[in-house]
């Protein structure tokens, strides 16, 4: 059961890594899958360090995943909720689901209204 979510959640980051154009393979390491969905969403490479912080690291996970959703043209507050609350599941169908497609980073552009979380 364990390798079947392994192979799964490595094959919908895999997709998600390809649909932002970001190496397939980013997804296989660890921490470099960190560092390719920040460069999805636009964010330096070195934010990903927030991931080493206690704490901290727990608001920039759900942040991220909110961003992530964004950078698909998720900007629905109940998408940003999903996005939170169901994060696994939320991102897997981002990757695996052929109707969603990569609009571009979204750190660093303003959309004012549209977030419910900010």
């Amino acid at each position: 059961m364990i390798v079947f979510v392994t192979a799964v959640s490595i094959i919908a980051s895999a997709r998600l890594l390809s649909k932002g154009n970001q190496p397939v393979w980013m997804a296989l390491i660890p921490g470099l899958n960190v560092v390719a969905a920040m460069r999805m969403i636009g964010r330096p490479d070195r934010h990903a360090l927030w991931v080493l912080v206690p704490g901290v690291n727990l608001y920039f996970f759900f942040k991220w995943h909110v961003e992530i959703a964004q950078s698909f043209g998720k900007y629905k507050a109940t998408d940003q909720v999903f996005a939170v609350v169901f994060n696994l599941f939320y991102v897997l169908n981002l990757g695996l689901a052929y109707n969603e497609k990569y609009v571009g980073p979204v750190y660093g552009r303003e959309r004012v209204g549209d977030s419910a979380f900010a």
